[in-house]
């Protein structure tokens, strides 16, 4: 009776350990974070340069952004054309840098150097995502 018991409690601890838990790659899904704002002032505008980390095996699509530091804030091309739409693939890591994409904030305010404020990406799936920028 006793070994019984011990083979029943021996099997129930090894079963406990064999749990899956599954990440958002398994199930798919849209998983982003933005890195590395900061905002490269250019006379009365500013580039707003960040990465956005998408870990999902979905990617998203930006579709509009904004912040309270300036009065316009565009989604632009390394020409400096507007975007109406940048596509964010699954599982990458998109740099937005002055020889491609980027933000364009036009009517700024003052802003000093080390001063930080909120960029917020639009996107389709995921809603609002702020990028954490710092005046440069």
């Amino acid at each position: 009776m006793i070994t019984r018991r011990a083979a029943l409690a021996a099997l129930i601890f090894s079963a406990a350990g064999c749990v899956y838990y599954p990440t958002v790659v398994d199930i798919g899904g849209v998983r982003l974070r933005t890195e590395n704002g900061r905002a490269v002032r250019d006379g009365d505008r500013a580039r707003v340069l960040f990465d956005v980390v998408s870990t999902g095996k979905y990617g998203d699509v930006i579709t509009a952004v904004s912040t309270p530091a300036a009065k316009q804030a565009q989604l632009v091309d390394a020409a400096g054309a507007p975007l109406d739409r940048f596509e964010v693939p699954g599982a990458a890591t998109v740099k937005f840098i002055p020889e491609g994409p980027h933000v364009l904030l036009t009517g700024l305010g003052p802003l000093t150097p080390r001063e930080t404020f909120i960029v917020t990406l639009q996107f389709e799936r995921s809603g609002g995502i702020g990028v954490v920028t710092v005046v440069e």
